[in-house]
């Protein structure tokens, strides 16, 4: 098996119910894992075309993210970890998008999203 990691992505996203989050774009926080189950503990060949691309990851993070408004950070990680199981390979993704700064006294409010490709 073989996990495709990509740490704290940062995006300006318009995201939130309260009145100043529906006026201006602020930073995320993303972090995804794609599991590949069947991957080779060695690729083929190397060359990325054996392997699948961390580009792919980062920029579906960044569509949904850049994208229209969603009110809830379940929406994004969600919508995000469902394109991730449409890739080739990628058996369970796992994305948690962290909003910084909405309290004083902690660095972030999170929410994470693990899903599995169905077998149906």
């Amino acid at each position: 098996m073989r996990t495709l990691c990509i740490d704290r992505l940062r995006v300006q996203a318009s995201v939130g119910i309260l009145e100043h989050e529906l006026r201006s774009r602020q930073q995320l926080l993303i972090s995804i894992e794609a599991c590949l189950p069947h991957a080779p503990t060695l690729p083929a060949a190397d060359d990325v075309h054996h392997v699948l691309d961390y580009a792919q990851l980062r920029d579906i993070a960044k569509e949904e993210a850049e994208g229209p408004h969603v009110n809830m950070l379940e929406t994004l990680a969600g919508r995000i970890v469902q394109r991730l199981l449409a890739l080739n390979g990628v058996g369970q993704a796992r994305v948690r998008v962290v909003k910084p700064g909405i309290f004083p006294d902690c660095d972030g409010v999170a929410v994470e999203v693990v899903a599995e490709r169905s077998t149906a």
